[in-house]
């Protein structure tokens, strides 16, 4: 087992599932890998090699047998054959943004002194840490492709979140 898989919790790897995009309409096809055991070993050979997309009805190749060790352990995007994957927290982004605003506002109206007021957002702080640390899973996104991969271990390739990287490989927005 790699290193990285060594250092995220077990509790991270319970279910494994998989959304990746079509090549046709780009709709994100999502798929969970139920009856899958954590330790892969004989059945590695099982792996599904196509999906279906619902959406247009186009089979989606998967090389997952290329990119998961027998250990059950994803190095590398067995959608676009990328070979670096991304570790992220599995949290909307945009409900942390909403949740802090509001907490903002509410402690900026609430009327409390300075003092109050900042022993509440240290309180807030140490709660948040809590739970990104403790309750909140990761997941490994593929950096060219957006595929998402949730309960499978990560391997020597795949590495904390990197905006250079991600911005290398989106595409420019269109105006």
């Amino acid at each position: 087992m790699s290193e990285n898989a060594q250092t995220i919790p077990e509790r991270d790897h319970k279910t494994r599932s998989l959304a990746v995009p079509c090549p046709q309409c780009a709709h994100f096809e999502e798929f969970t890998l139920a009856d899958a055991p954590r330790d892969l070993g004989p059945s590695h050979n099982t792996l599904p090699t196509a999906l279906r997309c619902s959406q247009c009805d186009t089979s989606i190749p998967l090389a997952l047998a290329a990119h998961v060790d027998p250990s059950g352990v994803l190095d590398g995007c067995p959608a676009c054959e990328y070979h670096t994957l991304c570790i992220q927290k599995d949290m909307n982004p945009r409900f942390g943004v909403i949740l802090v605003t509001v907490t903002f506002g509410a402690l900026l109206f609430s009327g409390l002194p300075i003092p109050q007021m900042l022993m509440a957002l240290v309180g807030l702080a140490v709660l948040d840490f809590a739970l990104l640390r403790f309750v909140v899973r990761r997941l490994l996104i593929c950096y060219r492709c957006k595929a998402q991969f949730r309960g499978f271990p990560p391997g020597p390739h795949c590495r904390p979140f990197d905006l250079s990287t991600w911005e290398a490989h989106d595409p420019p927005a269109e105006a």
